[in-house]
């Protein structure tokens, strides 16, 4: 399918907002009427959103920094959709990104940004989606959104999906860090040992064994 996203553009001197639609494939007759339905759900989707986060009181943790973090974690539950095959094809899901905050109103954290426009999957959407896989306790007790924002935005990270991965397995086991606010810590740790590396050369098997001795080292070192 292709994705329509709203893009600002010059017509006769004046800026218009235009529909551009955006896909790897061919655009055929096919996957333009097919994005024109995707188009439609994502605008019901959105407003329904927005409209719970309203009416649950969510919506009103919005620029509250130590709170902001279950408004923004609620969000991104909601947006599973993307990553369902079914609707979205693997290879347009970074367009489906861009294409939420033409339709994110009150939910948007800021305007549209350069950074979006050029790398979606780095977006603040897609990040909420993320924060999302981790139960809630885990989340709240690992750090607060600029925390958890800046473990998801480090190179390291972004170039090996596995350490998200091995932070999973380590949110399933309940006794993870009686201290709270440590995810900071930790990705700075992790981009300390891995700056100069490239982690995805390492089996999964070395990459969580390293990780795990990270984590060790970084918890005893908070402990002193």
């Amino acid at each position: 399918m292709a994705i329509i996203i709203r893009e600002t553009k010059k017509i006769d001197g004046k800026p218009e907002k235009v529909k551009v639609y955006k896909t790897k494939r061919l655009l055929t007759r096919d996957l333009r009427d097919q994005a024109e339905k995707f188009d439609k759900f994502l605008s019901e989707k959105m407003r329904e959103i927005e409209d719970e986060m309203k009416s649950s009181g969510l919506l009103k943790l919005k620029g509250k920094k130590g709170e902001v973090i279950k408004l923004w974690y609620e969000i991104g539950r909601r947006l599973d959709f993307v990553l369902d095959t079914s609707m979205v094809a693997a290879e347009d899901r970074e367009f489906t990104w861009r294409a939420i905050y033409d339709y994110a109103g009150e939910l948007a954290p800021g305007p549209l940004t350069e950074r979006v426009k050029r790398d979606p999957e780095t977006s603040h959407f897609s990040y909420c989606y993320k924060l999302s896989t981790f139960h809630w306790e885990f989340v709240k007790m690992a750090g607060d959104w600029t925390s958890w924002s800046e473990f998801f935005d480090r190179k390291e990270t972004k170039n090996d999906p596995r350490i998200i991965d091995w932070l999973g397995e380590k949110a399933k086991k309940n006794n993870v860090s009686a201290r709270q606010h440590w995810l900071r810590p930790l990705t700075k740790a992790i981009h300390k040992e891995f700056e100069n590396k490239d982690t995805t050369v390492f089996s999964a098997e070395e990459l969580y064994k390293r990780l795990d001795e990270i984590f060790s080292q970084t918890n005893e070192n908070e402990q002193k």
